[in-house]
């Protein structure tokens, strides 16, 4: 996974997306996640927490 700062919320928590493609599937996989402590750096790999954005499937 990747991620990148991409603002603050109104609470001033820091807000980052985190991005990859699929390596099985090639389809993009898409989250975001709030920094708890004012983090302005989060590692990339910490997906605890994470939410998912899901493409509904095409039927």
């Amino acid at each position: 996974m990747r991620n990148t700062l991409v603002g603050k919320n109104k609470r001033n928590a820091s807000i980052f997306v985190y991005f990859q493609i699929c390596p099985e599937c090639d389809e993009p996989i898409i989250g975001i996640k709030e920094a708890t402590r004012g983090e302005v750096y989060m590692n990339p790999n910490n997906t605890e927490d994470l939410s998912l954005l899901r493409k509904e499937q095409r039927r």
